[in-house]
């Protein structure tokens, strides 16, 4: 199964200038108990305003450029990224914009944060 999880904030937006415009606690504890012990997939700029791999997840990072950091798997397709995870009960999206883009018409299920 593919999932697509994001915190929204009241206006809808998901991230402004490469970071979530909010730090709450509650949120970051939403997101890893949903996404622990799973593979999560994210786009070039999300891996970077992240800044390390997340711990406890095989982390995925979708780039047409080719990637430098050896502590997560670099793909540059929807499909490399799907295969890398390999045979897994659920795949977790963790954005950008564009990356939830294209997996979209892929995914089962869509997780909103309710904080």
């Amino acid at each position: 199964m593919i999932s697509l999880i994001a915190a929204l904030a009241v206006d809808r937006v998901i991230g402004m200038e490469n970071a979530m415009p909010w730090n709450l606690p509650a949120d970051l504890a939403w997101f890893k108990r949903n996404t622990l012990n799973k593979p999560v997939v994210m786009g070039r700029l999300t891996w970077e305003s992240i800044g390390r791999p997340l711990p406890g997840r095989k982390n995925i990072v979708i780039s047409s450029k080719p990637g430098s950091d050896d502590r997560v798997q670099w793909v540059s397709s929807v499909e490399e990224a799907i295969a890398a995870c390999g045979d897994v009960e659920e795949i977790m999206v963790i954005g950008g914009g564009r990356v939830y883009e294209q997996f979209l018409p892929k995914a089962q299920k869509l997780l909103l944060d309710p904080y």
